[in-house]
Order: structure tokens, then C-alpha cells, then sequence
């Protein structure tokens, strides 16, 4: 029995602008001499589009309702928006605020598969990771609430359900947005929670919310499940008054035969790294095989803007190992860094993938490693958990 206390979801539907087959978008290629063919990939790297003019060429954000197309336009986000407002916050200056959760009580009579996610907020969220769970899940009121009361984790919210989307740091509109054909089965019934994590920068309060639109279409048009995955360098210790790189090599590919009884199989569709404002660079990379060393993400700075990508083609891993990644930081201070909220570090992706399986790979320790340069190098080993991974069973997506 559904409980009636929670608001109803709204469900609205969205006109394709072309006609075209569902979920397809509407882009269109730059013409030739256009000064934004040269500026596209840099533009796409902030999920922002090429506008050009007398004065030349330059990235501009989308509005809501649509995202950055391989094109470099703005295209329509098709689909139907499941769409929520969140309670508004007001943070003062240097405040930063942690250990609050948010929910909203789906009340879905039907699954949702979900090709795209996106974020609007002004409530200067700094970082947010959504889950999806049953609504038997974590139960109470919906709004706020601290997030130790119902005994919450994302590490269990996603075992009991499945990942939903992840914010990068401090952007303010963002779409995670999935090639055609590829989704994410939200089952009946569901609550969706998020980690509350605001940071205001700046010198005057700010006042605001998070509003969320989740994108779905019909099953019948769903070609790839998609599968989560997590990989994060926890052991981070930066060295004052120096250049650093901290590397983890993730074998996740032998874990995988005890897990599903095949090899490492899996095509990436989607990255999102996560840094804080003293990182210069993040990157991800194929590991072993053929490959590599092959470039799966990377990206320099701290620019406060959207920066997960899809990859239509997706990237196919099979023949690796599994993933080489890390981040290099300038630390300016006299002190060393670690792994942390507020002016400590991060460094971490979340993926989706077509796989049989979803892991987590943690490093929790940094091992000097031969110098770069100038650059101090730092490597630990990765801790893998895999596990086999379904999108259809009657709970939700989830391990077996």
C-alpha cells in the first residue's frame, strides 16, 4: 500500500521540434567557414554551444530544456520531464553546508527509464550525488533532513536502487545526458535523495533551491541498460609548495571473470569527474591491453561548469584491464592537503556503462613514485568491489 502523504509527480510532456525518431535530438552541423568549427570541442568540454557573430566566436550555456549537442548547438532534450523543486536554502558568505539530505517521494505508478538528468540551482550546491531508491527506503517526510537520522549512505542507496546523476562542482545548470537508446530503469515507487552539500563563496548571502528534471521515454525504445560505476582517490596527501600528480591503476578486469564468469566487457557512455579548485588536471585512461594509456576524459582547471560527457560511439574497454586515472594539483599553501571537504581535495569519476557488472574502486593511500619533472608523482593501489549488476529486477536496477 503507497503511502498518500507525498505530493503526486508531474509529468510533462515535451514536443519534439522536428520530427524524428524518439529520444533523437535536433542538431545542426556548423556551416563551412563557420568561426565555431574550430572552438566546438573546447566549448562541449563545459557542456556549452559555439555562438558566433561579428565579433567572432565564443561558448555560450544552454538555456534549460536543452544541452550542448556534438554539434556545438543547443539541442532539445526530448523526452517526458519528471520534474521537482527542492526547499530553498539561504547560505551565508564562507558558510558551507553538509550532512543534510533531501528527498522527493517519486509516487510513480510505472518504471521510468531515464536517458538524461538535468540540474538548475542558485543555491550555491557545491557538489551533489542523486540516488534512487524504493520508496520503502530511508522513509519519513520528504524536504530536508539529516541524513544520519535515517541511517543514509550513497553506497547503500545505490545497492538498494541505483545511481541517478552526480553535479560537478559548483555548476549551476547541468545535463547528463546518455547517447539515444541508452537509459536508466527507475522501478515504481520510487524516492529519489540527494546529499546536501552547499559552499558559498562569495561575499554576500545567497538564497535558492535545486530544481531536477529526469528524462524518460518508453521501454520499448530502450536499446543499452546502463550500469554505474565509481572510481575515486581517497588517500590524496599534496604536498605544500609543489606540482603533484596522484595516479591509480584500477584491475578491475580479473575481478569481473569472479563476478559475471566473462571478462572485462564493458563500453563507457558517460564520465563525470570531480575535483576542487586546486586541481589542474583530472584524466581517466584505458589500462592494459592494446589500448593503453588511451584517453578516456581529461580535463585541465577548476572552471565552476558543467564537465561530464557522453561518448556516442561509446568507448569499448574489452582487451583492458580495466582504468588508470588521477589528478594533478598546484598547492600553493605551506601546509599539505588531503582528501576532504571545504579547502581540502577530491578526485573521482562517476560512469556509466553497458556491463554485466558495476564496481567501486577506492585508493586510500599515495606511495612516492619517480618525479615527473618537477611534478611530484604519487601512486597507490586500488581497493575493487564488483559485483553483477541487473536493470530489470522488481525493486530497481541494482547488484544481484
Amino acid at each position: 500500500m503507497r503511502p498518500s502523504k507525498h505530493p503526486a509527480l508531474r509529468a510533462l510532456p515535451l514536443l519534439a521540434l522536428l520530427a524524428a525518431a524518439c529520444n533523437g535530438t535536433q542538431e545542426t552541423t556548423p556551416p563551412v567557414g563557420d568561426p565555431c568549427a574550430d572552438k566546438i570541442a573546447e566549448c562541449r568540454v563545459s557542456q556549452k554551444a559555439c555562438v558566433s557573430d561579428a565579433s567572432g566566436a565564443r561558448c555560450e550555456a544552454c538555456p534549460p530544456g536543452k544541452y550542448a549537442a556534438e554539434s556545438g548547438s543547443c539541442a532539445a532534450i526530448e523526452g517526458t520531464a519528471y520534474s521537482h523543486d527542492f526547499s530553498e536554502f539561504t547560505v551565508k558568505p564562507g558558510e558551507e553546508v553538509i550532512g543534510q539530505c533531501q528527498s522527493w517521494t517519486m509516487n510513480n505508478p510505472e518504471e521510468i527509464w531515464f536517458n538524461a538528468v538535468e540540474l538548475v540551482q542558485d543555491e550555491a550546491s557545491h557538489h551533489s550525488n542523486w540516488m534512487f531508491v524504493p520508496d520503502d527506503k530511508f522513509d519519513g517526510p520528504d524536504g530536508v533532513w539529516k541524513c544520519s537520522d535515517r541511517s543514509y549512505s550513497q553506497l547503500t542507496a545505490a545497492l538498494a536502487g541505483g545511481v541517478l546523476y552526480a553535479q560537478s562542482t559548483q555548476a549551476t545548470k547541468e545535463v547528463q545526458k546518455f547517447p539515444n537508446g541508452a537509459a536508466v530503469r527507475i522501478p515504481p515507487y520510487a524516492r529519489i535523495i540527494s546529499d546536501v552539500h552547499l559552499l558559498n563563496v562569495g561575499s554576500a548571502a545567497v538564497t535558492g533551491h535545486a530544481h531536477l528534471n529526469i528524462y524518460g521515454f518508453p521501454a520499448a525504445d530502450v536499446k543499452v541498460k546502463l550500469t554505474p560505476f565509481h572510481l575515486s582517490y581517497e588517500g590524496l596527501a599534496i604536498p605544500p609548495h609543489a606540482t603533484s600528480r596522484f595516479v591509480g591503476e584500477c584491475h578491475v578486469g580479473a575481478q569481473f571473470l569472479g563476478a559475471v564468469g566473462t571478462g572485462f566487457e564493458m563500453k563507457v557512455y558517460y564520465a563525470l569527474p570531480h575535483t576542487h579548485a586546486m586541481a589542474t588536471r583530472f584524466f581517466t585512461e584505458i589500462l592494459g591491453g592494446a589500448r593503453d594509456g588511451e584517453s578516456i576524459i581529461d580535463v585541465s582547471g577548476f572552471n565552476g561548469e558543467a564537465r561530464g560527457r557522453s561518448y556516442d560511439p561509446p568507448i569499448d574497454m574489452k582487451g583492458s584491464q580495466g582504468f588508470r586515472f588521477g589528478c594533478e594539483y598546484v598547492n600553493e599553501r605551506s601546509i599539505e592537503v588531503d582528501w576532504g571537504f571545504g579547502d581540502q581535495e577530491m578526485c573521482e569519476v562517476l560512469g556509466f556503462a553497458e556491463s554485466k557488472a558495476g564496481f567501486e574502486s577506492i585508493v586510500d593511500s599515495a606511495k612516492p613514485a619517480p618525479a615527473d619533472g618537477k611534478t611530484q608523482v604519487f601512486t597507490g593501489p586500488c581497493a575493487n568491489t564488483v559485483f553483477e549488476w541487473t536493470n530489470d529486477k522488481p525493486g530497481g536496477p541494482g547488484p544481484k
